[in-house]
């Protein structure tokens, strides 16, 4: 009995220290395998993990790059590229386009001068005392605000269009007949839109008085009373800084770029007393209804 229950107590010892031994045998085969499990996924170095910082901040500086404004203004080959390609659009035009887009212009230009007349004649005073001080605020206010409107809505100045279409023309991009034709319906569209604005201007009894009505009459006679010669060469002078303003609108990007670039070469050739054929149509008709 003594020797059966020691062999009892033996066996249950062996397999106690079976029990406790089986953790520790499974311990290595668990960690070959998790160290295979690593071995397997890739890691990334600390190179990896920059270059690839790098290339997420070169693309969100090329999307800033992408997305950025313009630049404030365009160089003067590009202007006059794009000068040439304007003047292959406007070939393009039918010719009722061409004379309602030049009606357009013809009126927005009447009413800068109608607002020039406007504020040079309620000025006596000022023009008496300090004419250079009056000839620049007639420069000023009027018919910037014209040439401003006409670019700004595209319509059709045949002053303007001059400058497109001879660069389309020279450059061999239109031929001498799409030039004929846009000058000659932006030029009849100009003058009816300059009869018009002053036939409303005179129902509508803006110059009325008697001071008002004797400076547009007054500018209308000498407009008419200079020496072809004189009159040729302002007119010459005038449209070059006409085209001046147009091509510096071209070049700006922004609205107030724009205007800037219209005002300084307009409000130029006013105070120097040069002769804008388009404006005339409308100073004309204007002092003849006084």
């Amino acid at each position: 009995m003594v020797m059966l229950s020691e062999q009892l107590t033996c066996g249950r010892a062996v397999r106690a220290r079976g029990i406790a031994a089986a953790p520790r045998r499974r311990a290595p085969v668990v960690a070959a395998r998790a160290s295979a499990k690593r071995q397997q996924v890739p890691r990334r170095s600390v190179s990896g993990r920059v270059s690839g910082s790098a290339e997420r901040r070169g693309e969100r500086v090329k999307v800033r790059a992408a997305s950025a404004a313009p630049p404030a203004a365009v160089p003067p080959p590009q202007v006059f590229q794009s000068a040439c390609s304007t003047s292959m659009a406007k070939a393009k035009y039918s010719w009722d386009k061409t004379l309602v887009l030049g009606f357009l212009a013809g009126s927005l230009i009447g009413i800068g001068a109608l607002l020039c007349s406007v504020v040079a004649g309620s000025s006596p005073t000022l023009a008496a005392n300090n004419p250079g001080l009056s000839s620049f605020v007639k420069g000023a206010i009027g018919l910037p605000a014209g040439l401003a409107m006409v670019i700004l809505t595209g319509a059709e100045l045949f002053t303007g269009n001059v400058f497109i279409m001879l660069s389309g023309l020279l450059t061999g991009k239109v031929n001498l007949v799409d030039v004929c034709k846009s000058w000659f319906w932006s030029f009849n569209g100009n003058f009816a839109g300059s009869l018009f604005v002053a036939a409303m201007a005179f129902l509508a009894q803006t110059t009325s008085s008697e001071a008002l009505t004797a400076s547009v009459a007054k500018v209308a006679v000498a407009k008419v009373s200079m020496g072809f010669t004189t009159l040729f060469a302002k007119g010459v002078l005038c449209n070059w800084l006409v085209c001046l303003a147009v091509w510096m609108a071209m070049a700006s990007n922004s609205i107030p770029g724009k205007l800037l670039s219209i005002f300084i070469p307009i409000s130029t050739f006013v105070t120097l007393g040069f002769e804008h054929s388009v404006a005339n149509m409308f100073l004309i008709s204007q002092g003849m209804l006084a």
